[in-house]
């Protein structure tokens, strides 16, 4: 084969070792810019690949924090609009979540007496349907607060202890500090059933002590109830 005829007038007027030289030259800049724009290209896609992870992470994270801040069932939640009517109606309205958070203690919604205030109305246990219970459970709680208020008690803990062990318990808080100490339910349940336990296979109760209370309510109610607030 014949040599190629030069048309490339910047090359016009070299040697040909020049000719060569530039040419080299050129491939070599060539080579640069496509290795840049496949650099900015690995940089883009490394860029939105972080972005993604990052939004998919957060939507993970509000995912968990909206739960986290949501442990009720839907089966209590069910029954949000009855306990806000009758918490509205006897003044207690702010303790709508205590309620809710004492009912999915109780019974998760799955059972006829969902808050099991059935005793608190001087009937058998179990005697009333979901919204007598709901009532009832209202109507135990504010007279709760009130007698709270008598006391110059002004501690929620005591309040959802009470619901469990009685108003007997609050007389008993104002006597020792007027705040609520688990050790105070302790011994309120250790005096009230002379010192008799019951097994009682609540991961709470597992881990403060193997897994029993005294024989009088439960002396853990409000640590239960707590963790649904």
């Amino acid at each position: 084969m014949g040599n190629k005829i030069n048309t490339n007038p910047d090359l016009q007027g070299l040697t040909e070792e020049q000719r060569l030289a530039e040419r080299r030259k050129r491939r070599a800049q060539q080579r640069i810019r496509r290795e840049k724009a496949l650099r900015r290209q690995k940089i883009l896609a490394l860029t939105l690949a972080v972005l993604f992870i990052t939004l998919f992470a957060g939507e993970k994270i509000l995912m968990h924090k909206a739960w986290a801040q949501s442990p009720l069932s839907e089966k209590v939640l069910a029954y949000k609009g009855t306990v806000k009517k009758y918490a509205k109606r006897e003044k207690i309205e702010q303790y709508t979540d205590v309620l809710l958070a004492i009912m999915m203690a109780e019974t998760k919604g799955e059972h006829k007496d969902v808050m099991q205030s059935s005793e608190s109305k001087g009937l058998e246990r179990n005697s009333l349907g979901p919204e007598e219970s709901i009532e009832q459970a209202c109507i135990y709680f504010s007279a709760l607060v009130k007698i709270a208020h008598n006391l110059e008690i002004e501690d929620d803990k005591a309040l959802i202890q009470a619901y469990n062990f009685g108003p007997g318990y609050l007389t008993y808080v104002a006597k020792h500090g007027k705040k609520h100490k688990e050790s105070l339910a302790i011994e309120f349940a250790k005096e009230h059933s002379g010192g008799q336990k019951v097994r009682y296979m609540h991961v709470y109760a597992i881990k403060k002590n193997g897994g029993w209370i005294y024989k009088y309510g439960n002396m853990f109610y409000e640590a239960v109830v707590e963790q649904y607030l």
